[in-house]
């Protein structure tokens, strides 16, 4: 079914995929050219990762008792040429995407207590969206959103992806490698949610694209749904 048919007012479009495949960059410009909303779920952990970490908070029960007493307040800007994330009334678009940050999200993404706090909110900004819209993360076709009317897998060679990660932290590629298949095992191996491809997900290889490239073939599946 086309997506222009009128009997289908808002799509929701599930992308999951590893870090540094052009997931976040090729979803949030695809929904930009097809007039869609976006949601980048990995920046509501990072929020989470930020506050916690600034408080020196590890401890399992001092988690939750900060997320039971809703000591952590979000905005989130679905628009996908306006992104914007503010926590506790301060704009933190920039910090939440320091190295200091991506260090210490994979252990606080794998704590289920934050995983089912997060969930309950991506799950309403996803049901009160105005318009369709593109959800990206890492677990969305499996937990979030497992009836999208779409799911995409958008992964890359391991070396295309520590090329763009490096390029983008400014740092020398043979470490963002070690970083990365550190990262990549923490996401695959977690018991709770873990990085996966779909049976019904569509996988998208950025390996050899261009970006416009990648960002034409998303809108072209997007499009056949």
């Amino acid at each position: 079914m086309n997506a222009s048919n009128s009997t289908r007012q808002k799509l929701v479009i599930a992308v999951d995929g590893p870090s540094g495949s052009g997931k976040s960059s090729v979803s949030r410009e695809a929904a930009r050219r097809l007039g869609f909303n976006f949601l980048d779920t990995g920046a509501m952990y990072r929020m989470i990762t930020l506050f916690l970490s600034r408080k020196n908070i590890n401890n399992v029960k001092e988690i939750e008792l900060s997320l039971r007493n809703n000591e952590i307040e979000f905005e989130i800007s679905t628009n996908p040429t306006d992104i914007m994330f503010k926590l506790n009334g301060e704009d933190v678009s920039k910090v939440i995407r320091t190295e200091a940050v991506t260090r210490n999200v994979s252990f606080y993404s794998a704590l289920q207590l934050v995983r089912n706090y997060l969930l309950e909110k991506q799950r309403f900004i996803i049901s009160n969206s105005s318009n369709s819209i593109v959800v990206e993360g890492r677990d969305i076709g499996s937990v979030v959103v497992p009836n999208a009317d779409l799911k995409i897998f958008v992964t890359a060679s391991e070396k295309a992806r520590a090329e763009r990660r490096a390029k983008e932290l400014n740092m020398d590629i043979s470490q963002v490698l070690i970083d990365q298949k550190i990262r990549d095992e923490k996401d695959s191996s977690r018991k709770i949610s873990p990085l996966l491809k779909l049976e019904d997900a569509i996988e998208l290889d950025t390996s050899l694209l261009t970006f416009d490239e990648s960002v034409e073939k998303f809108i072209e599946l997007v499009k056949n749904v």
